[in-house]
């Protein structure tokens, strides 16, 4: 009996032994080589997840500079062309300008993404936010509204883009209302463009999982940068959605009638109070940067990581220059990839309204009459789409 204590005894302790061994502490040298191996493992992984990035870039710069090569260049006005080409650089996007108070295209660069391929709105979304809740009476433009971590006006909220202001108005309004309102900006169909090929763009079928990010950010929305221009020209020129059209010939330019599609209840109280978040969004909020507010340009930033890639981002701007009487030049620019921002984006835009003068040029551009005449029907959506 003895004899077996012993060997078991024994046993323990040469298992206790080895085990001990097994978990010794490792030497300096030992855990500095480890930490290195750490260390390399860790920046070969980002200089990896960095090249795919450039990559993914690249190919968008090169599918912009494709497209752009087969761009239609009939009816454009090439120094507002050449304008859009050189603030646009070697950026992978899309930039549109016109005429909001006629529907009249005097340029779209990279008509591929402009026409018919939709992006996810961001924050260019909040117009229609704030436009639709102020129409409903669910707010006011003085009422303050504590969001995060302030309380924010519409002023304030549009000039910052603040997120959780936004969000509060699209729990106020509802998903139906939320669409009905998205249907008057033309969003989800057509705008009729005569360029072949247009998409309807994307609308959400069913309310999101989170229904303020819908407000906010555009979840669930996919919309192209011709759709933007024609809703922002509507806030722009005071309630009506032009069909865009590019004037190729010079009979089309003589005989040139715009043509309402649908006419927004937007009142001049509503459309004030919009149009001061969007002029403070220039001076002094995210498109600060495009440096155009003594242009009087008003604007609305967009920045949101896409909805196919967290490694792609999409950055916006929506704006047009409000001059006395008649809105001026609108430019609409929409841009993609990791860098991708919506404040660069109104650096875009600014370079284009600086390089066209609008402050002078717009008082000396041939106004097209509004026509009299009743919306024409909604153009026909019921064609098979191909979305890129």
């Amino acid at each position: 009996m003895a004899r077996t204590v012993s060997r078991n005894t024994r046993a323990r302790r040469d298992y206790t032994t080895r085990a001990t061994a097994i978990r010794r502490t490792p030497t300096r040298a030992e855990a500095r080589a480890a930490n290195r191996a750490l260390r390399r493992r860790a920046e070969q992984a980002r200089l990896a997840e960095l090249a795919r990035i450039r990559a993914l870039d690249e190919q968008l710069q090169q599918a912009t500079r494709y497209n752009i090569k087969r761009d239609d260049l009939r009816g454009e006005d090439l120094a507002i062309r050449q304008l859009a080409l050189d603030a646009l650089g070697d950026r992978a996007g899309t930039v549109v300008v016109m005429e909001p108070w006629t529907g009249r295209v005097l340029s779209i660069v990279n008509q591929q993404w402009a026409v018919r391929t939709p992006f996810k709105p961001c924050s260019t979304i909040k117009v229609l936010t704030g436009y639709a809740a102020l129409q409903e009476k669910l707010t006011t433009a003085d009422e303050i509204i504590p969001a995060g971590s302030q309380s924010w006006t519409l002023r304030t909220a549009m000039a910052q883009s603040n997120n959780e202001y936004f969000q509060v108005l699209a729990h106020r309004l509802g998903f139906e209302r939320f669409l009905f309102y998205a249907g008057q900006a033309g969003f989800g169909r057509k705008t009729g463009i005569n360029l072949p090929g247009e998409t309807s763009g994307v609308i959400p079928r069913h309310p999101p999982a989170d229904l303020g990010r819908m407000g906010s950010h555009g979840d669930g929305f996919g919309v192209t940068a011709v759709q933007l221009a024609a809703f922002i020209s509507a806030i722009a020129n005071g309630g009506i959605l032009y069909r865009p059209r590019i004037l190729r010939t010079p009979r089309e330019v003589a005989s040139f009638k715009p043509i309402p599609v649908q006419t927004l209840p937007l009142t001049e109280d509503i459309r004030r109070d919009l149009l001061v978040g969007l002029v403070s969004a220039v001076e002094q909020g995210t498109a600060r940067r495009s440096g155009v507010a003594a242009l009087g340009v008003a604007g609305k930033t967009g920045s949101c990581n896409c909805d196919f890639s967290p490694r792609t981002r999409v950055g916006l701007f929506v704006s047009f220059v409000d001059a006395p009487g008649k809105p001026g030049l609108l430019v609409t620019v929409i841009t993609k990839g990791s860098m991708a921002r919506g404040s660069s984006a109104s650096v875009i835009a600014g370079s284009i309204y600086r390089g066209a003068e609008v402050a002078s040029r717009t008082a000396f551009r041939r106004r097209v009459a509004p026509s009299t005449e009743e919306p024409a029907e909604t153009p026909d959506v019921s064609e098979e789409e191909t979305n890129d």
